[in-house]
């Protein structure tokens, strides 16, 4: 989910993995005016877990991102979503993790300032 490409400054969710295979969902928000308030907040979630969520819905681990996708479809289909639709978006997805009984830490990058997405 990307709120609308045609501003200067765009938020978008990613699902995939870290370095360590850890399962990812991340907003990250690019200011291409300022890209010094460029930032991210991702929820890491428990290789464990995440197995488990798999197992569960009989999916392999490495289809969790797709399969997450498939889960918010709904909110693909809002045309240029604005900020808050992207941070509910993402909201929404970790609170359903949290549901599988998934554990999670969030790490964030942060802009200037202190910057933070959500």
């Amino acid at each position: 989910m990307s709120s609308d490409d045609d501003q200067p400054i765009v938020m978008d969710i990613y699902a995939g993995f870290t370095i360590r295979d850890e399962l990812a969902v991340a907003v990250d928000c690019t200011d291409y005016d300022e890209p010094w308030y460029n930032c991210s907040t991702a929820a890491i979630i428990n290789i464990e877990d995440a197995g488990r969520m798999a197992e569960y819905h009989k999916v392999s681990y490495y289809e969790l991102p797709q399969f997450i996708s498939e889960c918010m479809v709904e909110w693909r289909e809002i045309v240029n979503p604005t900020f808050r639709q992207v941070k509910d978006c993402f909201k929404e997805i970790t609170e359903c993790l949290l549901n599988e009984g998934c554990r999670f830490r969030i790490e964030r990058t942060y802009g200037k300032n202190g910057y933070i997405c959500c």
